[in-house]
């Protein structure tokens, strides 16, 4: 993927997308997706994973990816911003279902997935777990990410409690679905965002994944810290890249 620069991409009208460069970040993923998918152009934007990025501080406010720019609109940081962008500026099918109940659950699952305290939010402490003893305590006081996302490592059993209740709850609902769609009887944002935090579980195969393996590792670390997952919830994850997203991933 072809990126601009911070400063290059100040002054382009239209949406612009600040993805991790190199990474296939999950958050980044699943907006790329969502605009893929309501068939929205953009123009992504280079951010440098785990660095400070002043210049795209000095933009945005923000360090982290994603972040969408629509015209001289308000940055958008949240993962219900970015779906609220994509379904306003897009075309074809909604990701958002019709049925108040639907939506209202749909909304509830993505922010269990993607949301602050859910499963990638809790899933990074484990990652984040391995960097902090590889460079020990001074080292890591340096590294953004750690201060950022308040890293103690006491808060790691109660994460890895939270997860396995998660991913046996949402094995259950992937198995008594009729239409093989976590929320109603299509696609919805809900499968995306499974799709692409699946990675964390379990990443997609280095010819559909192709990320450093040292990134590859570090992902490694949730799936060993946790005892065990059920195979329906790849399976599902690897019928919604088939049905409706494209591979090889591109980042």
């Amino acid at each position: 993927m072809e990126y601009l620069s911070v400063s290059d991409a100040k002054n382009q009208p239209g949406l612009r997308l600040v993805l991790s460069r190199d990474v296939p970040g999950p958050w980044g993923e699943a907006a790329k997706a969502l605009f893929k998918l309501r068939h929205i152009e953009y123009l992504p934007v280079a951010q440098k994973p785990a660095g400070r990025n002043p210049d795209l501080v000095e933009w945005t406010r923000h360090r982290n990816a994603p972040i969408a720019l629509y015209e001289n609109e308000a940055p958008r940081v949240r993962w219900q911003e970015i779906l609220d962008l994509a379904e306003r500026l897009g075309s074809g099918p909604s990701l958002v279902p019709a049925d108040r109940d639907d939506r209202i659950f749909m909304l509830g699952l993505i922010n269990e997935i993607a949301g602050e305290g859910g499963l990638a939010w809790n899933a990074r402490f484990f990652m984040l777990n391995l960097a902090y003893q590889a460079m020990g305590a001074e080292a890591a006081a340096k590294n953004p990410m750690l201060a950022e996302y308040q890293f103690d490592s006491a808060a790691i059993p109660p994460m890895k409690e939270k997860i396995e209740s998660f991913l046996a709850y949402l094995t259950q609902r992937i198995k008594t679905r009729e239409s093989g769609y976590l929320v109603g009887s299509q696609l919805s944002a809900a499968d995306v965002y499974w799709a692409c935090f699946s990675n964390m579980l379990e990443p997609l195969p280095q010819e559909q994944c192709p990320m450093p393996d040292s990134l590859r590792s570090t992902w490694g670390a949730l799936a060993a810290s946790i005892d065990g997952y059920d195979a329906a919830l790849i399976e599902h994850r690897d019928m919604i890249f088939a049905r409706h997203l494209t591979l090889p991933m591109e980042f």
